[in-house]
């Protein structure tokens, strides 16, 4: 069943089923911001507390929606004859993790079909004048959650209903829960390269091959003493990591469009580990490297892109 229920005085939604509740505010950054296991009776997300503490840090909890994904050095691009600049909001003097961060995004559809119950919001940029005086693209997100078994999709679609060819990354900054038991949980992230970072976390535009205990990520390694913010290529690998333990499964997939993981587990390894796919890299604009290793697009006016993130929890 699919209802409107009452945060703490904020509207939001619930999808739920035999397998899981999924609880989605979309009057705060359209964030699915607590996935409730039936079967183990457990949490899946870093939940906050309340409305209010996701206001005060929208990036910290759930599922945030990344529009552009990560840094951009001192803001500042240029794209298809055009220079941007964005606010500084990191202590480095860079910009991060883009303007989409807890603006109302319009519910326009919800209920069942086929099986799968579903909730639709739409996010209009032409609207945001926040967002135009850095961004000055009439681009209108549509975000789809849709909930079938163990199996939570995200499904956008982006149109560019503007005059001029939109640059675009788009990423999920997801929490997953590890208890506090690192060694039980195992990582399996199948990727070519890793981003050699500056001091200030940005790519230098190198990416190193995978060594050391990077490289029993690709065919799994239990988390602890991982310490991780680490920014890696997926190359030729379908975009798929598998978090799993003894008695579960979370495989966390996209299309094919989501070129790069980000992984952080801020500090050692612990209580939890954020989960990254992104469609450029972080600092894509300012790399001096091809489209396809960067992830670096645009969408021309007219046109929609189209994205898929999948998370599965299966039960062993």
């Amino acid at each position: 069943m699919i209802k409107q229920i009452d945060w703490q005085g904020t509207p939001a939604y619930t999808l739920e089923n035999d397998t899981l509740i999924v609880s989605i505010c979309p009057a705060i950054g359209n964030n699915a911001y607590s996935i409730w296991d039936k079967k183990l009776d457990r949490e899946t997300l870093r939940v906050p507390a309340s409305p209010a503490e996701l206001i005060e840090q929208p990036i910290q909890y759930g599922t945030p929606i990344l529009m552009p994904p990560n840094r951009i050095s001192k803001g500042k691009f240029h794209f298809d004859g055009r220079d941007y600049q964005f606010d500084i909001n990191h202590a480095t003097g860079n910009h991060i993790h883009g303007m989409n961060r807890s603006q109302p995004w319009s519910v326009t559809a919800s209920g069942e079909r086929e099986g799968k119950l579903f909730l639709t919001s739409v996010l209009r940029l032409a609207e945001d004048a926040n967002v135009q005086r850095q961004y000055p693209h009439a681009l209108e997100l549509e975000v789809t959650y849709e909930l079938e078994g163990g199996t939570l999709r995200q499904l956008l679609k982006a149109t560019n209903h503007g005059e001029t060819s939109a640059p675009f990354g788009y990423g999920l900054h997801t929490w997953f829960l590890l208890d506090g038991e690192p060694d039980k949980w195992t990582l399996q992230v199948p990727t070519e390269g890793i981003w050699e970072l500056n001091e200030l976390n940005v790519p230098t535009g190198q990416i190193d091959k995978l060594s050391g205990r990077f490289e029993q990520l690709v065919q799994g390694d239990r988390l602890g003493g991982y310490n991780l913010d680490t920014v890696f290529q997926i190359g030729d690998y379908p975009c798929l990591a598998i978090l799993s333990k003894d008695t579960m499964e979370i495989r966390y997939s996209g299309s094919k469009e989501f070129k790069q993981w980000v992984i952080f587990t801020k500090g050692e390894a612990n209580e939890f580990i954020c989960l990254e796919p992104y469609t450029w890299v972080t600092d894509a604009p300012n790399l001096d490297l091809p489209a396809d290793v960067t992830g670096l697009r645009g969408i021309a006016p007219g046109d929609t892109l189209e994205l898929e993130v999948k998370l599965e929890v299966l039960h062993k």
